[in-house]
């Protein structure tokens, strides 16, 4: 209270102007919300934010905001269609939901498809389980990470990976623009990526396109999309074959390399104890991997019980020579071999470091990569191949090196059968577990993809059986969709066939702040509260942080929304399934470690009721939801112990087994069936296989998106002040194509063109730049033409129209489908 008859305060709470919620203050003064900014309390972005975040409050004061329920008046549905919704009560609203949404339970729920994007109340993802469907119709997760997050667990039981700022030296970002314009947490990170550039760290950033981090880095190096794998296969090659350099104590004594395969790709076991066997040079023989008298296991040879894993993975590399890399990659043999002898170098295998008493190896060198580097049509093989640059100079979770990230708390690590590392993928809500059907339960095909498990299967093959279920071997067709926060038509692939979908869809309820592509085919609008009216607790893939950031209402709901949790229980009530829905609760929020605080089945219960559970289960009676809101977060810092070997003495995979067995359940499956599937994607160790746009020489360029600090998912191109920013970018409005590839088409800077694919075409500005591939074209989060004034004036063009959905551009490992493009250019 700064005077009298003035309300002044800064309330903590967290950010949702994208999934992983910073710490903020929000300046309220007499119940109006006038400013946001960081909250230098909390250690994860240490009061910095971005400009998404100082755009939020934009986001509460929408004019285009649903403010009450809405009921459609317009039965036409297509893209640019109005709906022409009516106002209606919450009671009438909910009435129909419960009406339309009950006759599909009753007969067969898996006639409900889902589209959920909500990452900061990841329970929510629960609530189709508990209603009955299996099913997600959405690119989100699939889009970035569902060949990306199993490869990590399966490493280290982590969700996503950071460089160690703290103590790297030398960094080569691949596909990734963390701590410069995307990804993990960027107003820390960014702080931190400083940090370590100005104590003198080198970075390296592989990529197509002259990225904020190439623009800042040492050296920005060129590449063609789609070939990081063989990129990385190349660099291993020069370590392992020509300098014979790699961290041999981190591979014999922490990871599976000496580990011997027999002639079927499976670890030879001890019968008993199921731990495979290591070829001992000392005495000549094979014992298990723990055995007290081991003195050498090998990691090079062929014996007579087996192979080494490393001797395996050798043979594999062998054949990467940085002249055949080259031709793929368009990266000069030279430019390879320097990177990889600078990288082993600066590794510094074998030194070591002490922090707060305890010694750990010193690795000051990673490859990090995200999306742009893995995201395609043999994902699972690019993201091993990433994945094992690290591992074999000894750098996973260790100072310096590449850490993993967990989606929340701590790591996913367990010992399997064997007494290594489990070897598995997870998803954010359970261990893996899975059981190839026939015929499939879900629209997105997961029965079949096994390592894409849970949310971030491959949503987009919804758009496939929804509009031909019998096709796609679905015994059911189905009928409705249920929107939460989530925008598909804009997200997911091949676009025309995502229209066609929702056109297909008999009813459509949509949970939402405001009009969207999605929400403007919806029956019916439940408005949510903004994240600056709402509660709710968010531990999301924080490097370097652990416990929950903590939003509460900043200022009283605007308008008659509700909480979208809230309309989640409301709805599980109505349609009688409120029980299942609370033990989802219960599981999510732990609340069986106090089981006083667990949820009764047949009782509705508030968000602001559910949290104060969540708070005095997991942190102790004495953290009320007051005390919690007093706080502003329960965050903090790290310890070493946390960060660094998290898995202690459980080896992780050189060699990923996991692979080879699901590769048999499937081929048994497949066989007794007598479907065709692709399995070429199942391998125990990575190799480089060609995308289909590698092999498209009708169409000239490669066409790939990229993320913009401005922006997160489709969201926030609806806020008028980064609409203002972005339309003043000299890249972001346009296409970028190189100066001299323009050139030989007879194109000019500023001119409109029109860009084809072999799945959609469209019109765009194009900006002439030295700073791309001259064999590719960029363009980032543009294009929308939803009914909200801001997002749908603000032009530009969607990468999603050039994509395909089809099952000959997804890896049916894991569900990720191909994220680049082959187009054509020409004036329009």
């Amino acid at each position: 209270m700064s005077s009298i008859g003035i309300d002044d305060r800064w309330i903590p709470s967290q950010c949702y102007m994208c999934i992983h919620g910073c710490g903020i203050l929000a300046h309220v003064v007499n119940g109006v919300l006038v400013k946001i900014e960081g909250n230098p309390d909390d250690p994860d972005n240490m009061g910095k934010l971005c400009a998404k975040g100082n755009a939020g409050i934009m986001k509460l004061y929408d004019q285009s905001r649903f403010k009450q329920p809405l009921v459609r008046v317009n039965k036409q549905k297509g893209r640019g269609v109005r709906p022409e919704w009516e106002k209606v009560s919450w009671n009438e609203a909910l009435g129909i939901v419960e009406d339309e949404l009950g006759k599909i339970r009753r007969k067969d729920p898996r006639k409900l498809v889902t589209s959920i994007a909500e990452f900061q109340r990841m329970w929510c993802w629960g609530w189709p389980l508990a209603y009955g469907t299996p099913n997600y119709f959405t690119a989100h997760g699939t889009y970035c990470g569902s060949a990306y997050h199993p490869v990590n667990a399966m490493t280290d039981g982590s969700f996503a990976t950071f460089p160690d700022l703290n103590y790297c030296n030398y960094l080569i970002m691949m596909g990734a623009s963390d701590g410069f314009e995307a990804h993990l947490h960027l107003s820390g990170s960014a702080k931190r990526m400083a940090d370590a550039r100005r104590r003198g760290m080198k970075l390296v950033v592989v990529d197509p396109r002259l990225s904020v981090a190439a623009a800042k880095a040492d050296e920005w190096v060129p590449i063609i999309p789609g070939t990081d794998g063989a990129f990385a296969l190349g660099m291993m090659y020069v370590l392992m074959v020509e300098l014979d350099k790699y961290d041999r104590d981190f591979l014999k004594n922490n990871t599976n390399a000496p580990c011997l395969v027999g002639p079927d790709g499976l670890f030879v076991r001890d019968r008993n104890t199921k731990k495979p066997y290591v070829w001992d040079l000392a005495d000549n023989t094979a014992k298990p991997y723990d055995d007290p008298t081991l003195v050498e296991p090998a990691l090079k040879g062929e014996y007579s019980v087996g192979t080494p894993a490393f001797q395996l993975l050798l043979d594999e590399v062998m054949k990467w020579t940085p002249e055949k890399v080259s031709k793929i990659t368009d990266v000069p043999s030279k430019t390879i071999r320097r990177i990889a002898r600078e990288y082993v170098d600066a590794a510094q295998i074998g030194a070591t470091i002490k922090i707060n008493g305890r010694e750990y190896p010193l690795r000051p060198a990673c490859v990090q990569y995200y999306r742009g580097a893995q995201s395609h049509k043999h994902g699972i093989l690019d993201n091993m191949a990433l994945k094992l640059i690290n591992t074999v100079i000894g750098n996973i979770d260790v100072p310096g090196g590449h850490l993993g990230v967990p989606v929340y708390g701590q790591l996913a690590i367990w010992p399997g059968e064997d007494g290594m590392h489990h070897g598995m993928p997870i998803n954010p809500i359970e261990k893996w577990q899975f059981e190839p059907r026939f015929p499939p339960d879900s629209t997105h095909l997961i029965e079949f993809v096994p390592v894409g498990q849970g949310h971030f299967g491959g949503g987009h093959i919804s758009a496939l059986t929804v509009l031909e279920p019998q096709k796609y071997m679905l015994n059911y067709d189905p009928e409705a969709l249920f929107i939460l926060h989530c925008n598909a038509p804009y997200n997911m692939p091949e676009t025309r066939r995502v229209l066609k979908a929702m056109e297909k869809f008999r009813f459509i309820v949509a949970i939402d702040v405001y009009p969207s592509e999605a929400s403007d085919y919806a029956d019916v609008i439940l408005p949510d509260h903004t994240y600056l009216e709402s509660w709710s607790m968010c531990e999301s893939e924080a490097p370097f942080v652990i416990g929950p950031g903590f939003r509460q209402p900043v200022v009283k709901p605007l308008y008659d929304t509700r909480d979208a949790t809230d309309i989640c229980t409301e709805l599980a009530d109505r349609l009688e399934f409120l029980d299942r829905w609370n033990n989802v609760l219960n599981h999510f929020f732990e609340l069986y470690k106090k089981p006083e605080y667990m949820l009764e089945p047949d009782k509705k219960y508030g968000i602001e009721e559910i949290l104060d559970r969540y708070f005095r289960a997991n942190f102790g009676d004495e953290w009320t939801l007051e005390r919690v809101r007093e706080k502003g977060h329960m965050v903090r810092l790290r310890t070493p112990e946390e960060l660094y070997l998290p898995y202690g003495r459980l080896r992780i995979p050189v060699y990923y087994e996991f692979m080879q067995s699901v590769k048999y359940k499937m081929e048994r499956f497949f066989a007794e069936t007598g479907l065709k599937w692709d399995l070429s994607d199942f391998r125990p160790i990575p190799t480089w296989l060609e995308s289909p746009i590698h092999r498209d020489s009708e169409y000239a360029l490669y066409a790939i998106n990229y993320k913009s600090a401005l922006h997160a998912f489709s969201d926030s191109t609806a806020n008028p002040w980064l609409r203002e920013i972005m339309l003043r970018h000299p890249e972001i409005p346009y296409v970028l194509i190189h100066s001299e590839t323009a050139k030989k088409l007879g194109l000019r800077d500023g001119e409109k063109v029109r860009i084809t694919s072999r799945f959609g075409e469209g019109e765009a500005t194009i900006k002439t730049t030295e700073g791309i591939h001259p064999s590719v074209v960029a363009m980032t989060n543009m294009g929308h033409w939803c009914q909200h004034p801001i997002a749908g004036s603000a032009g530009g063009i969607n990468h999603n129209i050039f994509l395909s959905a089809g099952l000959d551009y997804t890896d049916m490992a894991t569900g990720v489908f191909e994220t680049a493009a082959k187009v054509n250019i020409g004036r329009a």
